[in-house]
């Protein structure tokens, strides 16, 4: 007669299972070495991993911690709970059990960089950052630590460090269209609009349906006044996305530039039907109005968006051109004498 399988093999037997894809044959296996041995960690551990993948997150925490009951010393099992509390949005439960792991095994690369991502998502951008750079010291190819740097770095308004550091990530793996995205950003944040055109440009060759590329390419193709080619890919988003309140207004002053006055109030009207609170899209609605010869309507956009930022100099300088247009010369310096003056405040705060 056959010997039973020992605990063992039967966590061996489990893991082909689970790699198969034959998950529910896997439990069957760990269940049977629990059976054979209640205080075999490694059990519990793949046991956990394969609830984990059926989507049961619950009964994976309860096999996780139960591996670590069973043996303290276990950091893959800290790390996996702490994979899921991350998942679920319970951050700091998720870098204690990150911190157990590193403290057990401080080479493991992934750990720390699985803490950045934890420390990142609470905005402790100082600690992701040294997270990152120990994942990177540990593991120097691995792209998606340098990426999450540039997150971080950006996110704390370290442009340069985030281009690079994207630049890095590429390097590594050229054919994610996030990166190439990600960097185009933060190359258009620096004015840099032909550079971040070719990244938004491979980062939709390499996903056609990557509907953000498509609207961040058509910011930069208004910022290289080339509104016609904004046009068509504010279009693209509008087939692959819902529509947003500044897709419209963007795509309005796109045919504003082009001289399309009653599509562009046609488009900014849309944008305040989804957002009335844009101060700014009042303004841009004046003036096309201003172009089309109606002050009346141009005027009302004008006082709207005062009542709504009564800071936004914009509105005060539409409105005294309009009135300079009605003859109203003293309501017109009035205007553009406050505008001037908001104007000079605002320089005055960024300096």
């Amino acid at each position: 007669m056959a010997n039973s399988p020992t605990e063992y093999e039967l966590v061996a037997q489990g893991q082909f299972f689970s790699q198969q894809g034959l998950l529910d044959k896997a439990i069957e296996c760990f269940d049977r070495a629990i059976v054979e041995n209640s205080n075999f960690a490694a059990a519990y551990y793949y046991r956990g991993m394969t609830y984990r993948n059926l989507g049961d997150l619950t009964q994976a925490i309860n096999d996780y911690s139960t591996a670590i009951t069973v043996e303290p010393d276990y950091p893959v099992a800290f790390y996996a709970r702490g994979v899921i509390y991350r998942y679920q949005g319970e951050f700091d439960k998720a870098i204690a059990d990150y911190d157990h792991a590193i403290t057990l095994e401080p080479e493991d690369g992934d750990f720390f960089y699985a803490r950045g991502v934890a420390h990142a998502s609470l905005k402790h951008y100082e600690l992701a950052i040294n997270d990152f750079l120990d994942s990177i010291r540990l593991n120097p190819n691995l792209s998606n630590a340098f990426y999450n740097l540039g997150i971080a770095n950006r996110d704390l308004g370290r442009i340069i460090e985030a281009t690079g550091y994207y630049s890095q990530a590429i390097n590594l793996r050229p054919n994610d269209a996030d990166y190439r995205y990600a960097r185009g950003n933060v190359l258009s944040d620096q004015g840099e609009h032909q550079a971040a055109l070719e990244d938004y440009n491979e980062a939709i060759h390499l996903v056609p349906t990557f509907a953000n590329a498509y609207y961040n390419r058509g910011i930069a193709f208004r910022n290289l006044a080339l509104p016609e080619q904004a046009v068509k890919d504010f279009d693209q988003v509008l087939e692959l996305a819902p529509a947003f309140a500044n897709l419209y207004r963007n795509r309005g002053g796109a045919l504003f530039d082009l001289g399309n006055n009653e599509e562009a109030i046609s488009d900014f009207s849309k944008a305040l039907t989804l957002d009335s609170s844009i101060a700014e899209i009042y303004v841009a609605r004046g003036r096309a109005y201003a172009k089309i010869g109606d002050s009346t309507l141009a005027m009302e956009d004008c006082d709207k968006s005062i009542s709504l930022d009564p800071n936004y100099s914009q509105a005060y300088r539409l409105r005294g051109e309009i009135y300079l247009t009605m003859g109203s010369i003293p309501s017109s310096e009035a205007d553009i004498t406050k505008a001037d003056w908001l104007d000079n405040q605002q320089e005055g705060q960024v300096d």
